[in-house]
């Protein structure tokens, strides 16, 4: 047997994994990723953001505005997109995590969000923000 190493797994592997792990633990949910997407009329993505849904949380991976869209409460419209879906699955908590140096903390906090932990020792000193959101 030897290990594959991949920079770029499929979705099918993904999805594998994800269902033998929710195989090897019944009675305390499943999980399952979740996603959306703005496009602008050339297809284009604009805006989105994916996570999962993790034993009765909601996790945001992340969630990107293109520059041009900024400013406008598409961050906002996202994130209120993931707690509705979060309540819509049980979730009763919703997690994301920030570096520092992205600037996002006051964003997070406008949404409710509160500081769970800080992970520091990233690059240039910067920490891992790892935030939570009662639903």
């Amino acid at each position: 047997m030897q290990i594959e190493f991949t920079l770029t797994p499929t979705s099918t592997d993904i999805d594998f994994l994800t269902e033998k792990i929710n195989e090897g633990t019944p009675g305390y949910g499943t999980a399952y990723p979740f996603g959306f997407f703005m496009r602008d009329e050339d297809e284009n993505i604009i805006a989105g953001c994916n996570g999962s849904v993790i034993f009765g949380r909601i996790y945001t991976d992340q969630l990107w505005v293109h520059p041009d869209h900024r400013g406008k409460g598409l961050g906002r419209m996202f994130m209120e997109h993931v707690h509705d879906y979060g309540r819509q699955e049980g979730c009763s908590l919703a997690t994301v995590n920030t570096m520092s140096f992205q600037g996002a903390l006051s964003f997070y906090e406008k949404l409710g969000y509160t500081m769970d932990f800080e992970r520091k020792g990233y690059a240039k000193g910067s920490s891992l923000l790892c935030l939570k959101k009662e639903l």
